[in-house]
C-alpha cells in the first residue's frame, strides 16, 4: 500500500517496546513546533474546526469501513483530534512534507495504551489503514490540497534511509536502557509514576487553559504544597487532573508520582498509607499513625507528587456505601460532615502543610473542602490553597462539541446549546452523545432544539441525562443500569459473565462510551460510571428490578468468593465478600447480609485488619430508617449484635457521640428481653464511653445499675468491672474517698478471682487518682503532701505494667491497651517527679504502642504528657506542636475531658511564651466550658478549677 513507510516504521517502534516499560526519553528527540508561520495559520479559528472536522471525518468513515472490532478499536484508542502535539504535525504539513512526524504522533499514541489486547500485526494493519482517510479529509481543504496531493509512494520513499536511521538510534537507546534496568538492585528506589488506579478519560478533553495554568503555576511555586481543586458533580476535576499529569507534568522535575483515586473499592485511607510505602520502598511499620510519620519523613527528602482525586470519599459527609450513587444535588452539610473519617489524613495533609523542610505537593479534587483546612478569617492553613473549577469557557465548548461530532450548525448556535446546560462538561458530554447519535439529524445542532427545556440550571441538567437515557435501546438501558448496582468500577470479564447476550455486549458497551455515559479505563480493563450517572441510571430500575439483578450478581459473587477466609491476607482479598454483602443487602435480604457479614466479615475486619471505618460503612446499610432506629433485621438479638458492633467500630475511629445512642438501644434491647448477663456488659460499655464525651452523670447512673445487677445474677467478674470503672468517674468528680472504696472493692474481687486484666486496669485507676490529688494540691498551692501523692503514682503505674507482663505470661496473645495505659501513667507519673529521662521513655513506649494499633482515644492523652515533658525541657516548639496535634484529636472526636486539659495547656503557653493574653484567655475559657460537663458535681472538678485559677490571673 502507498502508505507501507507508516506500517514499517511503527512495527519496528512496537518491536523494541516492552509491555510493562515506558519511553518518554525518545519523544524529546522529536521536535514538533512549526515555524511562526505555521502557528499564525493554525492560529485561525475557522481554520482550527476545519481541521479537527476533517480528524473527526477521518476517524467516523474508518469505524464505518473498517468492520474489523479491533482495527476499529484503534481508532477509538488514539482519539487524536484534540491533541495539541497533532495539531502541530497537521501544521507542520504545510510547510514540510514530512510523514514521519505523523508516524511519531501514532507511536506515542500507541504507547500510551499498549497493552495486550491487540497483536503487532493487527496495530500495524491499523496505522497503515487510517493514513489514507486522513488525507481524504485533509485534501477538501485548499491549503492542504497541493501538500497532500504530492505525497507519492516515491517521494515517501525518499526519506526511508533517514528513517531507518532514525529506528536504529531508538533501538540503540533502549539497549541501554534495558542494560542499566538490569543492572538495578531491587532495593533501590523506583524511577516510575505509580498509577494503582487510572481515570477512564473520555475522548476529546478541550480546553482548561487558565486551569492549566494555574495548576502549573501552583507545581512551581514554594508556597503552597497543598491545593484543593474543589467543584460540584460533573465539571470535571478527575479529567483535568488526568490530563494535566499526563501532558503537563515533567517526569525529571517529579520522578515520583501517586494517582490515588479515593473512588475505587480498594482506595481506602488505610491502603494509601501501605501502598504508598511500598511505592517508595519503605519499611511499613505498625499502626496508621506511625505510617504517616515514615510518608513525612519522605516527603522531606525528595519530591513527590501526589493526586489525591475524589478525596470528598473519606469526609463523613461522603462515606457511606450510597456515596457512590451520589447525583446532582448536595447532601445537606451539618456539623462535622466534612471532617475525616480517617484523622490520619487529617494529620498527614495537615502536617505536609505546615512542616519545614518538605519537597513533596499534593493536588486533591474534592466536592467538599476539608474542615481542616477552610479559612479562618478568610485564611486557608498555611501551606494551602484551594480553587473552584467552574464551567469550560464558551469558545472550548463549541470546539469539543465539534470534536464530538456535531458536524452542521454554526459556532453561535452550538455556544447557544451549551449556554442553556451552563457549560457543564459531562451534561455538555451527554448532549454531543445525543446529536452525534441522533437518527434523523446525526451530527445537526438542531437535534438540541427537540430537547425540552425548562426548569432551573440543574433540572435542565438533570433533563439532558434522562433524554440521554431515553433515547438508548432497551437492552443498553438495562446493561447502563446494570453496572450502576455495582459499588464501584467492574471488569469485562465480569460483565461478560452475567450478561444475558454475551454476543451484543461489546457493540452495546461501544455504544454506551460513545453516548458518554460509561467511562472504559483501557489499562485496567474497567467500566465505571460518573456518580451522577450511575445515581440516574440506578434510580431507572424499578424496585423489583434492582433487586431481582442484584440477586444474580450476589449469585455471581456467592461462586468466585473464597471458601474460608484462612488466606485473607489483605482487604482485596475480601472484595468478593464485600461484593456479596453490598449486592444482598441491596436485594433487600438483610438479614442473610447481615449473617454474612458476621460469619465472614466482622472477625477479619476489626481484629485482623483493624478496617473500623469499613464496618462503619458496610453496616449503616441495613439502617434503613436511620441510626436513631434499630437496623431492619427480624430478630432482635441480631439488631442488638449489629448496634453494638456498629458502635464499637464508631468508638475505634473517635466518634464516640455517633457510639453512646447505639450502645443505649443495645440495652434497650437487651431489658425487654430479660437479657440481664449481656445487660450488664452493655451498661458498662456505654458508660465507658459517656465518660469520654463528659456525659458523667449517666456514666455514674449506668455503673452503679450494672453492679446492682451483678449483684442480682451473681456476676463476681462484670460486679469488679462496675466497681473499678465507677472509682474512675468518681476521681473526675473529685470524690476522692468514694472512689478508694471503689477501687478498693474491684480490686479485691480481681483478686479473689484470679483476673490479672482486672487488676491491672484498677491499679492504673490508682495511679490517676495520685495524679489528679498532686495536681489539686499544685492549684490549691498546698504541697504538704504532693510529693507523697507523685511516689504513689509511681508505684500504683509500675504494679500496673507488672500486670500486665503477669497476664502475658497466661495468656499468649497480649492485651496491648493495658501495656498503653500503664506506660502512660507510669511516664505521666515520673514526669510530675522530674524524672524526665524516665518520663521520655515510658511516654514514648506508649505512644508507639497507641500509634500501632490506632488507639485514638489515648492518644490525645499521650500526646498531652508529651506535651508537657517538652515543655519541662524548654522544647517550647515541640510542646506546642503536640499540644496542637491532640487537641486536633479532641476536637474531630468531641473528646470533652481531654479537650479540657489540652485547652489549659495551651493557655498556660500561651500565655508564658507567646505573652498573648487574649489567646490565653479564649484557651481557658474553652477549658471551662468543656470542664463544666454536666455541671453542679458533675463538672470535671480539676480542671475547671484549674481553668478558673487561670482565668482569675488572666483579668
Amino acid at each position: 500500500m502507498s502508505d507501507n513507510l507508516f506500517s514499517r516504521f511503527a512495527e519496528k517502534i512496537i518491536r523494541s517496546i516492552h509491555v510493562e516499560f515506558k519511553i518518554p526519553f525518545i519523544f524529546g528527540e522529536i521536535k514538533l513546533d512549526a515555524t511562526d508561520a505555521t502557528k499564525e495559520w493554525w492560529g485561525g479559528e475557522q481554520k482550527q474546526n476545519d481541521i479537527e472536522f476533517a480528524i473527526k471525518e477521518a476517524e467516523a468513515n474508518f469505524y464505518r469501513e473498517n468492520r474489523d472490532d479491533k482495527v476499529a478499536q484503534i481508532l477509538h484508542d488514539f482519539s487524536l483530534a484534540p491533541d495539541a502535539e497533532f495539531q502541530k504535525v497537521i501544521a507542520g504539513l504545510t510547510k514540510n512534507i514530512n510523514e514521519e512526524k505523523v508516524t511519531w504522533l501514532a507511536e506515542i499514541k500507541i504507547e500510551r495504551w499498549w497493552d495486550e489486547r491487540i497483536t503487532e500485526d493487527e496495530v500495524r494493519n491499523g496505522l497503515g489503514l487510517f493514513l489514507p482517510y486522513l488525507r481524504r479529509e485533509l485534501i477538501k481543504i485548499n491549503e492542504f490540497r497541493d501538500v497532500i496531493s504530492a505525497l507519492r509512494l516515491e517521494r515517501i520513499e525518499e526519506l526511508n534511509e533517514k528513517t531507518y536511521a532514525g529506528v536504529r538510534r531508538i533501538e540503540t537507546s533502549l539497549e541501554k536502557i534495558f542494560e542499566s534496568r538490569e543492572r538495578r538492585k531491587e532495593e533501590e528506589e523506583p524511577d516510575f509514576w505509580y498509577f494503582p488506579h487510572t481515570y477512564g478519560m473520555q475522548a476529546n478533553f478541550t480546553g482548561r487553559k487558565a486551569e492549566f495554568k494555574m495548576l502549573d503555576e501552583w507545581l512551581a511555586n514554594d508556597k503552597h504544597r497543598l491545593l484543593v481543586l474543589r467543584a460540584l458533580g460533573g465539571f470535571g476535576k478527575s479529567a483535568l487532573a488526568w490530563q494535566w499529569v499526563n501532558v503537563h507534568v515533567n517526569p525529571k522535575e517529579y520522578p515520583k508520582l501517586i494517582w490515588w483515586s479515593f473512588y475505587e473499592s480498594d482506595a481506602s485511607f488505610d491502603n494509601f498509607l501501605t501502598d504508598t510505602l511500598k511505592y517508595l520502598n519503605v519499611d511499613i511499620p505498625q499502626g496508621q499513625r506511625n505510617q504517616v510519620d515514615e510518608i513525612l519523613k519522605a516527603m522531606q527528602g525528595q519530591k513527590i507528587l501526589f493526586i489525591l482525586d475524589g478525596f470528598e470519599r473519606i469526609l463523613r459527609a461522603y462515606s457511606s456505601t450510597n456515596a457512590s450513587y451520589q447525583g446532582l444535588e448536595e447532601p445537606k452539610r451539618t456539623a462535622n460532615d466534612s471532617d475525616c473519617v480517617n484523622p490520619n489524613a487529617e494529620i498527614l495533609l495537615k502536617n505536609m502543610c505546615v512542616t519545614q523542610g518538605i519537597k513533596s505537593k499534593a493536588l486533591m479534587t474534592t466536592r467538599m473542602t476539608p474542615r481542616f483546612v477552610e479559612p479562618q478569617d478568610t485564611q486557608f492553613i498555611q501551606g494551602c490553597v484551594e480553587t473552584e473549577l467552574n464551567e469550560i469557557k464558551e469558545d472550548d465548548a463549541v470546539v469539543f462539541l465539534r470534536a464530538q461530532g456535531v458536524r452542521q450548525g454554526t459556532n453561535r448556535e452550538i455556544n447557544e446549546a451549551c449556554k442553556t446546560y451552563g457549560y457543564h462538561p459531562l451534561s455538555l458530554r451527554l448532549l454531543a452523545g445525543r446529536i452525534a447519535n441522533d437518527f434523523d439529524n446525526p451530527g445537526d445542532i438542531i437535534v438540541a432544539q427537540t430537547i425540552r427545556i425548562d426548569g432551573d440550571l440543574i433540572q435542565r441538567q438533570h433533563h439532558v441525562l434522562q433524554v440521554s437515557y431515553d433515547i438508548l435501546p432497551a437492552n443498553e438501558q438495562k446493561l447502563l443500569s446494570t453496572i450502576a448496582c455495582f459499588r464501584s468500577a467492574i471488569t469485562h470479564d465480569t460483565l461478560k459473565a452475567i450478561a444475558e447476550n454475551k454476543d451484543a455486549l461489546d457493540i452495546e458497551l461501544h455504544g454506551l462510551v460513545e453516548r458518554g455515559l460509561l467511562f472504559h479505563d483501557k489499562r485496567t480493563k474497567k467500566f465505571d460510571l460518573h456518580p451522577i450517572v450511575r445515581h440516574y441510571a440506578y434510580d431507572r430500575f424499578t424496585d423489583s428490578e434492582r433487586k431481582k439483578t442484584h440477586m444474580n450478581l450476589a449469585f455471581h459473587f456467592i461462586d468466585i468468593m473464597p471458601v474460608t477466609n484462612r488466606n485473607v491476607k489483605t482487604l482485596e482479598d475480601l472484595m468478593p465478600v464485600i461484593e456479596l454483602y453490598h449486592h444482598t443487602v441491596r436485594a433487600g435480604k438483610l438479614d442473610d447480609a447481615m449473617v454474612l457479614f458476621r460469619d465472614r466479615l466482622a472477625n477479619t475486619l476489626y481484629f485482623q485488619l483493624g478496617a473500623y471505618q469499613l464496618i462503619v460503612e458496610l453496616l449503616r446499610a441495613l439502617f434503613l430508617d436511620g441510626e436513631n432506629k434499630p437496623p431492619r433485621l427480624k430478630d432482635e438479638s441480631a439488631q442488638a449484635w449489629t448496634l453494638n458492633t456498629l458502635a464499637s467500630a464508631y468508638g475505634h475511629i473517635g466518634q464516640p457521640h455517633r457510639a453512646v445512642p447505639l450502645f443505649e438501644m443495645v440495652n434497650g434491647l437487651l431489658e425487654k428481653a430479660g437479657d440481664k448477663g449481656n445487660l450488664v456488659t452493655g451498661l458498662g460499655n456505654v458508660a465507658q464511653v459517656q465518660l469520654v464525651i463528659g456525659a458523667l452523670k449517666a456514666a455514674e447512673r449506668n455503673l452503679r445499675r450494672s453492679i446492682d445487677l451483678c449483684l442480682e445474677i451473681a456476676d463476681e467478674e462484670w460486679e469488679g468491672v462496675g466497681h473499678s470503672e465507677l472509682g474512675n468517674v468518681l476521681i473526675h468528680l473529685e470524690q476522692w474517698n468514694n472512689s478508694e472504696m471503689e477501687l478498693s472493692m474491684g480490686l479485691s474481687i480481681f483478686e479473689k478471682i484470679n483476673h490479672f486484666q482486672g487488676q491491672g486496669y484498677t491499679w492504673a485507676y490508682c495511679a490517676l487518682r495520685f495524679l489528679f490529688m498532686a495536681r489539686k494540691e499544685v492549684i490549691l498551692d498546698t504541697r504538704k503532701s504532693n510529693n507523697e501523692y507523685r511516689i504513689s503514682a509511681i508505684e500504683s503505674a509500675q504494679r500496673a505494667l507488672e500486670l500486665a507482663e503477669e497476664r502475658h505470661k497466661n495468656i499468649s496473645r497480649p492485651n496491648v491497651r493495658d501495656y498503653i495505659r500503664a506506660y502512660w501513667l507510669l511516664g505521666t507519673a515520673y514526669r510530675t517527679n522530674n524524672e524526665l529521662e524516665k518520663a521520655e521513655e515510658n511516654l514514648a513506649k506508649a505512644l508507639n504502642l497507641c500509634r500501632q494499633i490506632n488507639l485514638v482515644e489515648v492518644e490525645a492523652d499521650i500526646l498531652l504528657e508529651l506535651a508537657r515533658l517538652s515543655y519541662a525541657q524548654k522544647d517550647f516548639k515541640d510542646a506546642q506542636e503536640k499540644a496542637s496535634e491532640a487537641l486536633m484529636i479532641t476536637e474531630r472526636s468531641g473528646y470533652v475531658l481531654q479537650g479540657a486539659d489540652v485547652n489549659l495547656f495551651l493557655a498556660q503557653y500561651a500565655l508564658e511564651q507567646e505573652n498573648d493574653k487574649t489567646k490565653a484567655k479564649q484557651y481557658a475559657e474553652e477549658a471551662k466550658k468543656l470542664a463544666y460537663c454536666d455541671g453542679g458535681e458533675y463538672k470535671y472538678k480539676v480542671a475547671y478549677e484549674e481553668a478558673e485559677r487561670l482565668l482569675e490571673r488572666l483579668k
